[in-house]
């Protein structure tokens, strides 16, 4: 997808001065605090993840998640994608024994190589895009996210119901998301209930028709 490859470029470049100047920290993801990152978590871990399920972190970051399920005492099966080389040699750093990956869903080949129960992103694809429409760039990810995902997709991003907005950051719809999220799978939940600025979109697994709609 050659017309994401220069925005590509330029959100890696921003997160590498962001870590150079505040450190592998949630402050150097630009994400708040531990404490409004991990609200984002709980409320994406409702979408019905339980012990023992496969996860795929999307866009993970130095590991928040998974620091968050250990919290819990949670136990799955994690792995970590982010499109960052610097951000994933520092989740690998301070977890050593899980695995963390710099892949591309929109651009690796091997991308849907491997099915997982359960796709879950947070603050991932808020960055304000050039090259390409944030809403079609949006919908190819949970395109994909879908398609290797043998329960269900989890997402937040940022709303559009605010008083203010910060230079270079997208802030979505939420109608016109659960409206793309409708054309993906008839099984669509959306969450702008909890108290910070996003909202989060559950894509469930599709359901069969149940034939004659009249009876």
């Amino acid at each position: 997808m050659k017309q994401y490859s220069r925005d590509k470029e330029r959100i890696i470049g921003t997160y590498n001065q962001r870590i150079s100047k505040y450190g592998a920290t949630v402050r150097g993801l630009a994400s708040g605090t531990k404490e409004r990152q991990f609200l984002r978590f709980r409320m994406l871990l409702d979408v019905g993840i339980l012990e023992g399920k496969s996860i795929l972190d999307l866009g993970c970051g130095f590991g928040g998640l998974l620091d968050y399920l250990n919290e819990l005492g949670l136990n799955v099966e994690y792995e970590g994608w982010d499109i960052n080389p610097t951000i994933i040699e520092s989740a690998r750093q301070q977890h050593p024994d899980n695995k963390f990956v710099c892949k591309d869903i929109l651009n690796d080949p091997d991308w849907d190589a491997k099915q997982f129960d359960f796709v879950i992103s947070s603050s991932s694809f808020n960055n304000k895009l050039i090259d390409w429409d944030n809403y079609e760039f949006i919908q190819a990810i949970l395109k994909r996210s879908y398609s290797i995902a043998r329960e269900a997709v989890a997402i937040n991003l940022q709303t559009d119901y605010v008083d203010f907005k910060r230079e270079g950051v997208f802030y979505y719809s939420p109608e016109r998301l659960f409206r793309l999220s409708k054309a993906i799978t008839k099984r669509v939940a959306l969450k702008h209930d909890y108290p910070l600025y996003d909202f989060a979109v559950f894509l469930y697994k599709d359901f069969e028709p149940w034939g004659n709609p009249d009876v």
